[in-house]
């Protein structure tokens, strides 16, 4: 059982000496999950580097060395350059279950404390029809628990990366 008082003590410091409500309330949904110790380590790890415990969506107001360090594949989408709408639905469009030629690339773009992104996802935590719920902290963070127990971004879960010697911390980023 996690001292909950020393816990919040000695992460404080990580959010510059306090916590927005919605940080504790996310954090504290995160250990009211059923959780191996060392699952929850990486899921409270996880969602603090995806987005400080706050659910938020991903604002897409990149500038052309951005989009070209985040999609480098993508040389064609410098071209929206500080046009967030029209670069998400530009690389996002027709994957992950966004439809082409819509705007499913901006509904659906990265969203929650795991910023989970397309309709196809949107849909498996049944918020297909309401996007913004995923700005929520109890759908955010049934959404982040979903995705990393059931292998739900990359087919790779937490149970994967439990080893004899302990929990394989450095190979669970294939998640």
């Amino acid at each position: 059982m996690i001292n909950r008082d020393r816990f919040f003590a000695d992460i404080r410091p990580m959010f510059g000496g306090s916590m927005l409500q919605v940080q504790v309330d996310v954090t504290n949904a995160l250990l009211d999950e059923n959780l191996p110790d060392a699952h929850l380590a990486y899921i409270l790890a996880t969602a603090y580097g995806e987005a400080k415990m706050t659910p938020k969506r991903e604002n897409m107001n990149y500038s052309a060395a951005r989009i070209k360090q985040v999609w480098p594949s993508r040389p064609d989408a410098v071209q929206f350059a500080r046009k967030p709408e029209a670069l998400a639905n530009s690389v996002y469009g027709g994957r992950l279950g966004n439809r082409v030629g819509t705007n499913d690339g901006w509904i659906y773009r990265g969203g929650g404390i795991d910023q989970l992104t397309g309709r196809e996802n949107y849909r498996k935590v049944g918020i297909e029809n309401d996007p913004d719920a995923i700005l929520k902290p109890s759908v955010a963070v049934a959404s982040i628990v979903h995705g990393m127990t059931t292998g739900r971004y990359t087919g790779k879960r937490m149970a994967d990366y439990d080893k004899a010697g302990g929990f394989d911390f450095v190979g669970a980023r294939a998640i």
